[in-house]
């Protein structure tokens, strides 16, 4: 299947979004956000050596700008779902997959899905649970759409590192978020504190609900009877999404026990359902 395009109209909307924050610190990034599909299309390509990604049945959770959606549709799976809590992102997603009979963007609760149990084949949750109130809640319900021999793939930043992704600020991960952001929201009135500095620590309150580790990701998954893989980055030589560690670390945090301590910047694990 040739690769699918992003239509003229979603990237017009998004440059026309964009344009009042150009001269902010991360316009570039934003806009590649919005715009890149390519990201999306090597973790297609990670997730079919667990599990065929082509005719799969495809949700992504938390969908952002649905390019993982438009990526998965080109590796094979229909349909395409992605689901959101954020109108701007629905109406984002819906651009991007306007005129695709199998893609949709649906708008949720953020609490139960819209669909059947065991609807989907392959889930996708890239950086949502650490927003979530309740990631027991969150995963029981990915876990309810998943089918028997489905696949979830779950990506989220680990507390063990100590920058916070989101906004690059070193320290937020290692403090409760409560905490986190009292303090880095008191900086803000430092006078001499540059505007970069202020924009960022002032975006931090409300950026996370959470603070996930290895150990608590694991703690849920065995609770939920749901079997984690840690993904083993080495074993995908140049074809893998993130940034790389230092070799040692990489085979460090997908050994089940040095995981708990590895300090790599992203956890990446994929779920299933136990097999009886």
């Amino acid at each position: 299947m040739p690769e699918t395009p992003n239509p003229p109209a979603f990237e017009e909307a998004v440059r026309a979004h964009l344009e009042p924050v150009r001269s902010q610190f991360n316009y570039d990034q934003m806009l590649h956000t919005f715009l890149s599909v390519e990201r999306f299309r090597v973790w297609a390509d990670v997730v079919a050596r667990y599990r065929p990604v082509a005719g799969a049945r495809f949700l992504s959770s938390g969908c952002g700008y649905a390019g993982s959606l438009l990526a998965y549709r080109d590796a094979g799976a229909s349909p395409v779902v992605g689901v959101e809590v954020d109108d701007e992102y629905v109406h984002f997603g819906r651009l991007r997959v306007a005129g695709l009979p199998d893609a949709a963007v649906l708008r949720y609760d953020g609490a139960r899905l819209p669909f059947d149990a065991g609807a989907f084949d392959i889930i996708e949750s890239m950086d949502v649970i650490e927003h979530t109130p309740d990631p027991r809640a969150y995963l029981h319900e990915l876990q309810r759409v998943l089918a028997p021999d489905g696949l979830i793939l779950l990506v989220t930043p680990n507390r063990l590192w100590p920058v916070e992704q989101h906004l690059g600020i070193t320290g937020p991960p290692w403090l409760p978020v409560g905490v986190a952001d009292a303090v880095f929201g008191a900086l803000t009135r430092i006078p001499w504190l540059s505007d970069d500095r202020r924009f960022r620590y002032d975006r931090l309150r409300g950026m996370r609900t959470q603070n996930i580790s290895p150990r608590r990701l694991r703690a849920l998954a065995k609770e939920l009877g749901l079997f984690l893989q840690v993904l083993p980055p080495h074993l995908h030589a140049d074809a893998w999404p993130l940034p790389r560690h230092a070799p040692w670390l990489e085979r460090l945090g997908t050994h089940r026990v040095g995981a708990l301590v590895a300090p790599v910047r992203t956890l990446v694990v994929t779920l299933q359902h136990h097999r009886s």
